[in-house]
Formats: structure tokens, sequence, C-alpha cells
């Protein structure tokens, strides 16, 4: 279960536990991401579904590692087939492109940059 130990407003380190089933990997990645989650979307409430991103990313690290040993086809008998961790290795990509929104972790999720006010010389010099 996750626990709050302080607030999350972003003044401080990631406040919310990981929830103790999950693996030593995704530990690993809840450890390096959760400081950079946008403020106030890693709460207790959404703690299980921050754990099934890190999850995500845990399990496309491993089964990618696993198509660079042993290559995008296998041996199957006389055939070459698609290796097994490539399919793994897509759900993997597709559960972690799902959660990252959610908790302000890619491109698209960020907030635009803060600029001045705009200039409208361009108009006047016509």
């Amino acid at each position: 279960m996750a626990v709050a130990t302080e607030p999350l407003d972003g003044s401080g380190p990631a406040a919310v536990e990981p929830p103790v089933w999950l693996a030593t990997e995704a530990r690993a990645v809840w450890t390096q991401l959760a400081p950079v989650t946008a403020p106030g979307t890693l709460t207790f409430a959404t703690a299980s579904a921050f754990a099934l991103l890190c999850t995500a990313v845990a399990t496309y690290a491993e089964s990618d590692q696993l198509v660079q040993e042993a290559g995008m086809l296998i041996a199957e008998g006389q055939a070459l087939v698609p290796n097994p961790a490539l399919a793994i290795r897509g759900q993997a990509d597709g559960t972690f492109a799902r959660w990252a929104r959610e908790f302000g972790l890619t491109p698209d999720s960020q907030p635009p940059p803060q600029t001045g006010p705009r200039s409208l010389r361009h108009l006047r010099e016509t």
C-alpha cells in the first residue's frame, strides 16, 4: 500500500511510496520517474496506476534485452518466427504510453513554455 509522507506540491522529493507488491526492477523505475511527474499527479489514490507505468518500463527493458540477445527472429523447428518478446515489448510500450500522459511524462502532456508578451512589431513594419 502506498503511503503519503509529505505534500505533493512539487516542493520536495516524491512523497508517495511504491506499493509493496512492486517488483525490484519496477521500484528502480519508480525512484527515477516519481520526482519528475507533473505536480499533483502522483498521489496515494494514483499510486497503483503509477506502479503499472513503472512495471511497463521494467517489462519493456527486460523484453528488449531478450530481443537484443536472441534477435527479432528465432528458430522454431526449420522456420524462423518472430521473437515472442517483441509482442511483450510492444504491449509494455503501449501501457507506458497510456499512463505516461496521465503523469505528465510525455512532451505533449507538458505545459507550454512561458513566453513574454508577443510583439506586434511585425504588423507595423509593412
